[in-house]
């Protein structure tokens, strides 16, 4: 049994697709593209014209923080052409262990009539200890011209110390 649990999760942290588990519970990574998309149109029952914002979500690679020591950082940026009545993000770092992605830490923001918003999920750790992590968003942008969203990731291929910045 410990075996197979083994080999299922060495599949799937080599995949870049699978699961997190945080107090419990099993968060999907489901249909996350990794490293930036394009924020798509959200089905809505009134037709509406095309998004028009042209808004992209980014999540960038997990790294030792550069002004603060023993923490890890991941950033998650929205960036649209125009400004947007509604942008919000809400992301998470998660570590990798024998079992699966470990969530740390979330952090979300939002705000109204902006082209760009950038939060920040920083974890603190233990100094020499080595993981791989990985970063996940949910980016959402609405307004009178529609609304839409993208599901982001990305991960390091190789395990971060930490360290003194």
């Amino acid at each position: 049994m410990v075996l197979t649990v083994a080999v299922l999760a060495a599949f799937a942290l080599s995949s870049g697709q699978g699961s997190a588990v945080a107090d419990g519970r099993v968060v999907e990574t489901g249909n996350a593209v990794r490293g930036q998309a394009d924020l798509a149109e959200t089905p809505r029952e009134a037709r509406a014209p095309r998004l028009p914002y042209l808004c992209s979500g980014k999540v960038d690679s997990p790294h030792s923080s550069h002004t603060k020591n023993y923490t890890i950082n991941v950033h998650f940026d929205t960036a649209c052409k125009m400004v947007a009545t509604n942008v919000s993000t809400e992301g998470s770092l998660y570590r990798s262990r024998w079992y699966g992605w470990e969530q740390l830490k979330t952090a979300k923001d939002g705000r109204k009539n902006t082209r760009k918003l950038r939060v920040v999920a920083p974890k603190g750790c233990k100094a020499g200890t080595k993981y791989r992590y990985k970063g996940q968003a949910r980016f959402y942008v609405s307004g009178p011209q529609g609304k839409g969203s993208a599901h982001v990731y990305n991960q390091n291929d190789s395990e971060i110390t930490c360290k003194k910045r």
